[in-house]
């Protein structure tokens, strides 16, 4: 089948997405134009929000590839749900997928779009289950193997606060108190917290390929998933695809394909003195099964597969 990527624009890595994806043969494009004023930025999610008609203006000029494409994914959000009615209504016989890969929340809910509105897939297990949407994993590309490199760190965090700064401190004690090396980078972080928790390290916007780096100097990457989240996000998936371990806050990763409790440590459910002999093993290479699995080609095949068992 021949697919067009609707990128959603809200994403820091949609360059690199999008130059891997265009060398897998996909017609890519941005379901909105892109816009650098926060003014008129502010103005498109007024008008589109209100229901006023026009908003057509708003939309990047991918009509030529859409045209051309069987399959229509277009990466979800609150303002994408427009171009998902347009499309419908434009190519009412192409397969159309609203594919969510953040769990339901402000700016991005899937129960937003109309029913009847093509499909909606999301990567949340609990978000399928609470909305009857359909399910498949999170997705990145094999060659995220070139950014491995020597394990210079022993844990790596980066992410933006959303309410994880306490539990990111504490784990950065405990690591700290047992020799362990570590670099928490933290987005988002207001003055007060940043003076609270003085071992997280503050950040910017950091380039995408900057963050593949970092990971793959890492020899295991920290999960801590979003309050209600019941999926993998992106950074395990990032880790596996280059042969690092994941050390993840929550057990819902038993969940997900790329879990191995040879390379997956449970804070809070594998015994703490496992973790020296964890840290041993995170040098292993990628296990060429679940890079395939993950990678994009595995993704899309999924969607005609059926997707993943809820």
């Amino acid at each position: 089948m021949s697919v067009a990527m609707l990128m959603s624009g809200f994403f820091a890595g949609e360059d690199y997405y999008i130059e891997r994806l265009r060398s897998r043969g996909v017609g890519v494009a941005h379901s909105l134009a892109v816009l650098r004023s926060r003014g008129m930025r502010g103005l498109r999610r007024l008008h589109m929000r209100s229901g006023l008609p026009g908003y057509a203006a708003w939309f990047e000029d991918w009509e030529r590839t859409v045209d051309g494409a069987d399959t229509i994914i277009v990466h979800g959000s609150d303002l994408s749900v427009p171009v998902a009615g347009y499309i419908h209504r434009r190519w009412p016989r192409k397969r159309l997928i609203s594919w969510y890969w953040n769990p339901a929340g402000p700016g991005s809910d899937p129960g937003l779009v109309p029913p009847g509105t093509g499909e909606v897939w999301s990567f949340d297990r609990g978000d399928c289950r609470a909305l009857g949407l359909s399910l498949n994993t999170t997705y990145s590309f094999r060659e995220l193997g070139d950014f491995r490199g020597r394990g210079e760190v022993d844990f790596l965090f980066v992410g933006s606060d959303k309410g994880r700064a306490a539990v990111l401190a504490d784990l950065a004690r405990r690591l700290e108190a047992d020799g362990y090396t570590y670099r928490f980078c933290v987005a988002g972080m207001s003055r007060r917290t940043r003076d609270r928790y003085p071992r997280l390290e503050p950040i910017g916007p950091i380039p995408y390929v900057e963050i593949l780096r970092m990971t793959g100097t890492a020899r295991a990457v920290v999960e801590i998933p979003q309050a209600g989240q019941r999926g993998s996000s992106l950074r395990p998936v990032e880790a596996v695809l280059m042969g690092r371990s994941v050390l993840s806050l929550t057990s819902d990763i038993r969940a997900e394909r790329l879990y191995d409790p040879e390379r997956v440590f449970i804070v809070g459910r594998d015994r703490w003195d496992g973790l020296e002999q964890f840290v041993e093993r995170a040098s292993a290479g990628p296990v060429q099964d679940i890079v395939d699995y993950y990678d994009f080609n595995s993704w899309i095949r999924r969607f005609d597969d059926g997707g993943v068992p809820l």
